[in-house]
């Protein structure tokens, strides 16, 4: 798992790099497409149980979102809540309730 997690983390770190428009659509369109699908991978089969894990994957989606223009100095659920997104763990116990129902 920690693998998977320095990609994801070279990937959004190579996003900052690559594009210097901070403002929130951008980011938001660069987060969606390119860094938020490779942390939900198959999250129904992975999904971390350990707080230390759950805190690394969270890690990365707040060290992003800290980057976005007028957000820098909310703290992280404020930002989630400006940003209309959710945390990575209440995504994937969704995830999770919606796969066991499919069953």
């Amino acid at each position: 798992k920690q693998w998977y997690q320095r990609r994801v983390r070279g990937m959004s770190a190579w996003t900052l790099r690559a594009f210097k428009d901070r403002s929130i659509v951008t980011m938001m369109t660069l987060y969606k497409s390119l860094i938020r699908c490779k942390l939900e991978y198959c999250c129904p089969v992975w999904d971390p149980s350990k707080i230390e894990e759950i805190e690394l994957i969270e890690s990365i989606q707040r060290k992003f979102t800290k980057k976005i223009d007028n957000s820098q100095d909310l703290n992280y659920w404020h930002r989630l809540k400006k940003l209309n997104l959710k945390s990575l763990q209440r995504r994937r116990e969704r995830y999770s309730i919606i796969h066991m129902w499919k069953i």
